[in-house]
């Protein structure tokens, strides 16, 4: 298509269809891979994506609304310089949604905790062995942290919690797979009646949920789930202590 047969609005609608269609590309792989339901929601996946489209889907059409002239000899380099800026911001948003992604849905002691990569202890993870020496590009996976046995480590995880480091569920060198972990969890489950005691307004969701997995309130416990922006519930298997699933419902 001619330039010159353009205006600016059309120009600029346009850039703002190209624009939509590749970000909503980009977001559409992000919600499937990297923040898969609930996470996205637990871990404020929505400010993000926010940032990303506005700069990459308002601010280009925007940009080229004000300055398209079809008589202009510099056009063509000036759309092709807010393409490169767009793509650099694209770029940018993009990363900082992958470090930021959910990496592993930790079950410490009596909860679980969501950590995102950038949340992940540098010199535990170069400590670590096995599958937990790098971090999951798929999305979050379901593991068990433990407690070292060495007293003196014990004492050093405490204090650098206490003084806002990094806390179990941020070590990768004492994660294990969520195997070692089920038999704990089902005996720290919760009574599913407490959490709708606690939460009456959440009843409906709860028994829904419990409908769609084909379980009994009586089968299932639940115990809390921490996350960056909302904490949610995990129901368990109260026998195998299999995660069934995780509903949108605050624990505490």
């Amino acid at each position: 298509m001619e330039l010159a047969s353009l205006n600016r609005w059309k120009a600029s609608l346009i850039h703002l269809g190209i624009s939509a269609a590749i970000g909503v590309t980009v977001v559409t792989l992000m919600l499937v891979i990297w923040y898969p339901r609930p996470y996205f929601s637990a871990m404020g996946g929505a400010s993000l994506i926010l940032l990303l489209i506005g700069v990459d889907v308002v601010i280009g059409p925007l940009i080229t609304l004000i300055i398209f002239d079809p008589r202009k000899k510099e056009l063509k380099f000036d759309l092709w310089v807010i393409a490169a800026l767009q793509l650099a911001a694209l770029a940018y948003g993009s990363r900082v949604m992958f470090l930021a992604r959910p990496v592993y849905n930790v079950y410490v002691v009596d909860r679980f905790e969501i950590v995102a990569a950038n949340q992940v202890d540098e010199a535990s993870l170069a400590n670590a062995t096995g599958e937990f020496r790098s971090l999951p590009l798929s999305g979050p996976k379901i593991i068990a942290a433990h407690p070292p046995t060495d007293p003196k480590r014990q004492a050093d995880v405490v204090m650098q919690a206490m003084n806002g480091g990094p806390d179990l569920a941020n070590l990768p060198d004492l994660y294990s797979p969520y195997d070692e972990g089920r038999a704990e969890a089902a005996q720290r489950a919760r009574p599913l009646a407490e959490l709708i005691k606690r939460q009456p307004g959440d009843t409906a969701t709860i028994r829904t949920f419990l409908a769609d997995a084909g379980k009994t309130e009586d089968a299932v416990g639940y115990l809390p789930m921490k996350a960056r922006n909302k904490d949610m519930t995990v129901i368990v298997d109260k026998k195998t202590g299999d995660v069934v699933g995780i509903v949108p419902v605050y624990p505490w």
